[in-house]
């Protein structure tokens, strides 16, 4: 964590005064870029106990700082992961399809919670099982105790929306973990900074990584760190306790020589500014 910390420090400053022109933010246009406020912890708690009341507490996984129920840690007790010293229900669960359907029932029933108001826009990516046992002493048996479906992430015509995801787990008594969320988009439905302006705003920039003895070092991105052609997505990027859903080009930027794609780079197809330099 502490390498990462500095690293992102030093990308920060870097962006700012050796290789962007600015981190300025997209004029608005007709409702884009879409702005998400981070809740204060008290309206979060009390929004938090709403959407497990909601669920007949059966759910131990909690909402974020936005109020979605997208992974972070600021409501984990202690910093513990609450889904942790939850107790594994003993219970055999063989697959059906009525369980996908009640993974996606679910997301929607808690849309204000999800974003997802209509179930066919969900796409399954993975169904696993996870196994214990029922018969837990002399001749142990494997069997599954709980399923987890993994959703692709949303599209907004036709794009994706990074970050967005879905972990949903289900045991006997049904969902009992839902991870990740979809976004509140708004397409500017242009785009005015292209894929060859992207790549050119990019070279030239300077980044900063540390090795594993904290060594700083420093990079000039040129042509061979670029790692494949941007790609056109939407991105929620955090400004200023905010959260905003920008249509951006993605770029990924190879550690000098190695290949292995070490930041991401989001630029604005509206303003071209470049919205953040993200360290992997």
């Amino acid at each position: 964590m502490i390498r990462k910390e500095i690293v992102y420090l030093f990308i920060l400053f870097t962006a700012c005064f050796l290789g962007c022109e600015s981190l300025s933010l997209d004029d608005k246009v007709d409702g884009y870029p879409v702005t998400i406020d981070r809740l204060n912890i008290s309206d979060l708690e009390v929004l938090n106990q709403k959407y497990h009341e909601k669920n007949n507490n059966l759910i131990c996984s909690t909402l974020n700082e936005y109020g979605f129920t997208g992974y972070s840690r600021v409501l984990f007790p202690d910093n513990v992961n609450p889904c942790l010293s939850r107790t594994e229900l003993k219970q055999e669960i063989p697959f059906n399809n009525d369980l996908l359907n009640l993974a996606k029932q679910v997301l929607k029933e808690n849309f204000e919670y999800t974003g997802v108001e209509i179930t066919e826009s969900l796409v399954i990516e993975d169904i696993t099982s996870l196994n214990g046992c029922t018969i837990c002493e002399g001749d142990i048996n494997s069997v599954p105790l709980q399923w987890k479906f993994t959703f692709q992430p949303q599209k907004v015509n036709d794009l994706e929306v990074m970050d967005s995801e879905i972990l949903v787990y289900i045991d006997k008594n049904g969902v009992n973990r839902i991870w990740g969320n979809w976004f509140p988009v708004t397409d500017p439905g242009f785009v005015d900074f292209g894929s060859v302006a992207a790549k050119e705003k990019a070279l030239g920039m300077k980044v900063r990584y540390a090795d594993s003895k904290n060594q700083v070092f420093e990079q000039e991105i040129a042509q061979e760190h670029l790692s494949g052609e941007p790609e056109l997505k939407f991105v929620p990027i955090e400004i200023d306790e905010k959260l905003e859903i920008h249509k951006a080009w993605v770029l990924n930027v190879l550690q000098e020589n190695t290949q292995e794609v070490r930041w991401k780079i989001f630029i604005s197809t509206v303003s071209g500014d470049v919205l953040e330099v993200k360290l992997l």
